[in-house]
């Protein structure tokens, strides 16, 4: 009897830590990558846009509103856009769908990029990370792959006060450093590369991703 490799989709992660981890390098990377072209703006943590928005309003300044508001929203909707895929293909299809929706983000990024309309390719990389942060990840009660900075930190604050469990404390570490990791290396990327070619790497980070989510299983024929 032969025994032949056969390599299947299983749809969930091989690592979920693994999954979750690479997922948050990639949240702070995007915010990194698009920074500058959105005005001085993450692509992925909206509570210091949400603040920016108050700012500018205050100041009357009807455009930097208007810029804020719109990466705002764009994240809102990428958000309700993975969830309706999320929710809706078959479930062993569903993180792969997310994935492939989020790799065609980053693809309209780098044609608009190159065609010279920079806030637009921004913005297609603020509707992907939205579409990348449903398929966060919780371990043990610390949720990985979403630009979650001052949760991280306030969950550090109290797991620091409650030294019975260690793991909280070492994950929300974890966390936020995997973050602040991420948007150096973004942040590098675009000076150095420039975000269209920048926007390469996330899309092989999603490769790494959709990689996770296959098995290889020997069958007997």
């Amino acid at each position: 009897m032969s025994k032949f490799p056969h390599i299947f989709l299983d749809g969930t992660p091989s690592s979920e830590f693994l999954f979750a981890g690479l997922g948050t390098v990639l949240q702070g990377y995007v915010s990194g990558l698009a920074y500058a072209d959105l005005g001085n703006l993450y692509a992925g943590f909206m509570s210091g846009n949400s603040g920016h928005l108050a700012q500018q309003l205050v100041e009357a300044n009807a455009i930097g509103a208007g810029v804020a508001l719109s990466v705002i929203l764009a994240f809102v909707f990428g958000v309700s856009v993975g969830t309706v895929f999320l929710d809706n293909v078959p479930p062993r299809w569903s993180v792969t769908s997310v994935l492939m929706l989020a790799a065609a983000m980053a693809a309209v990024s780098v044609s608009l990029e190159m065609d010279g309309t920079t806030f637009p390719s921004a913005l297609a990389l603020v509707l992907l990370l939205g579409i990348h942060s449903v398929l966060h990840r919780k371990i043990d009660g610390v949720e990985f792959g979403r630009g979650y900075v001052t949760g991280y930190l306030f969950a550090l604050g109290e797991a620091l006060a409650r030294p019975h469990r260690r793991s909280p404390v070492l994950f929300n570490i974890a966390a936020w450093l995997l973050l602040v990791l991420g948007v150096l290396l973004g942040s590098a990327a675009t000076q150095l590369l420039g975000q269209a070619r920048g926007t390469f790497f996330v899309l092989a980070a999603l490769i790494v991703l959709e990689t996770m989510l296959w098995r290889r299983m020997v069958t007997a024929r």
